[in-house]
């Protein structure tokens, strides 16, 4: 399993922002590989972004590489934009 961790500033009103992940949530929860995509927002620092989770590093690789990616987080949307990834050893998760 990988893990993408993505956070960024708004380049559009929060009304706008909400509306547009409104907009992309179906396309980007049927990418291929994806075991899980959690919203983060911090309203308080105007930080917002989100967790994912992929089968493998395959797909994690091929939906930073995609168009979907590009127009998520690609400005004016999106400003300051930082992206880290991460394996998941053995792929667990532990509670």
């Amino acid at each position: 399993m990988h893990a993408l961790v993505v956070t960024y500033g708004l380049g559009v009103t929060q009304a706008e922002h909400a509306e547009l992940r409104s907009e992309l949530a179906p396309a980007i929860d049927a990418v291929p590989g994806l075991v899980s995509r959690t919203p983060l927002e911090n309203r308080d620092t105007g930080v917002f972004g989100a967790f994912y989770v992929f089968e493998s590093r395959a797909a994690f690789d091929r939906f930073v590489a995609s168009e979907l990616y590009g127009t998520t987080y690609g400005a004016p949307r999106a400003t300051g934009v930082t992206a880290s990834d991460f394996s998941i050893p053995n792929g667990r998760r532990t509670s």
